[in-house]
């Protein structure tokens, strides 16, 4: 009886064929997916990841490892991977993970309910650490309990008590602010991200504090937020439609950047001959813009495998979640690219 439980049991599990039958591809493009390595297009992965969610796959060293004290798992809650930021970071992440005795889980928390259930998953399986690399906390409470079970460390990521790695939000926005004031633009937009936190505010103050420094009144019709994570674009058209419009516009993140390259291309208003335009991040795609986006760099490949380096040396000291300290913080460049120029003098 007990064998033809255990049978049963085993059918319970996805494998890696049962995805790729799924999906319609090859286990090896499944194997890239998991394991983040080799070229898959965006398409595909998201069809895959979607498979892997809905059906809550566990790799078998995993599922095995369920009744002991810890599952050897780490959970990285990770926002949008279909955004370039998240998906930098993940890679960095999993490098380093895929190269010690620990399994990466990845949790994709796009809403509060994802959230809620990749906490309750994690504390079900027991995990060993948790990296928070989601930037938007939807149930703090909860994150709280699962804290008190595990080890954490975060990027770029505002949670209470745990290690945090962040960049030069502040400085790195205030020296691109510069660049574009030494062009000689005056009138200079700033479009932030939807939400709250303290990289949003950071890259807020680096603005307004590059604007102070240099005599330029702040115009709050120039401050503007995205509503949605993904695009800039119907805040790029609502300042484009007022009396005086700015002759430059800084983004907060390149995701915005490309909703803003796309509604001043509907308008054919030539970037940068008619106007300037900056963004923060660096991710790969900014390369494919035309022009290309000059942008504020920050290591995120990096920042995600060091906070994997550290979630584990917490985890193999064996000791108690250190206190809180002052986040490490990696520098930023600023590239300068195509997108920025001196203003029209026609504007």
């Amino acid at each position: 009886m007990r064998s033809s439980n255990s049978k049963e049991s085993k059918k319970n599990y996805l494998t890696i064929e049962d995805i790729a039958s799924m999906a319609g591809v090859a286990k090896s493009t499944v194997s890239r997916v998991l394991n983040n390595s080799g070229f898959v297009s965006e398409k595909t992965q998201k069809k895959v990841m979607e498979i892997v969610e809905a059906h809550h796959y566990v790799p078998n060293g995993m599922a095995r490892d369920l009744g002991r004290t810890t599952t050897k798992s780490i959970g990285i809650f990770i926002g949008d991977i279909s955004n370039q930021y998240f998906s930098e970071i993940l890679a960095g992440a999993e490098a380093v993970i895929n190269r010690s005795a620990f399994f990466p889980f990845i949790c994709l928390v796009s809403s509060e309910r994802r959230e809620e259930f990749y906490v309750r998953e994690m504390l079900k399986r027991r995990a060993s650490g948790i990296l928070f690399a989601s930037a938007t906390i939807h149930n703090p409470s909860l994150i709280s309990q699962l804290l008190h079970s595990t080890c954490a460390i975060s990027i770029q990521t505002d949670i209470p008590d745990i290690q945090r790695i962040d960049c030069e939000n502040f400085s790195g926005t205030y020296r691109i602010i510069q660049h574009l004031i030494s062009l000689g633009h005056r009138r200079i937009a700033f479009i932030n991200s939807y939400g709250q936190g303290s990289v949003l505010e950071q890259r807020l103050q680096g603005y307004r504090q590059a604007l102070s420094d240099h005599g330029i009144p702040i115009c709050t019709d120039y401050l503007k937020t995205s509503t949605r994570a993904s695009s800039g674009y119907q805040a790029v058209n609502e300042l484009l439609d007022l009396p005086n419009p700015p002759t430059a516009i800084h983004c907060c993140n390149d995701h915005i950047a490309a909703g803003a390259y796309q509604a001043l291309h509907n308008r054919n208003i030539r970037i940068p001959e008619q106007i300037s335009l900056t963004g923060f991040d660096a991710i790969p795609n900014t390369l494919l813009m035309e022009p290309q986006l000059t942008t504020v760099s920050q290591p995120l490949h990096q920042m995600g495998a060091t906070a994997a380096e550290m979630l584990i040396a917490q985890i193999n000291s064996g000791e108690e979640q250190p206190a809180a300290s002052s986040p490490l913080l990696f520098p930023t460049e600023i590239l300068l690219r195509g997108s920025t120029a001196p203003p029209c003098a026609n504007l």
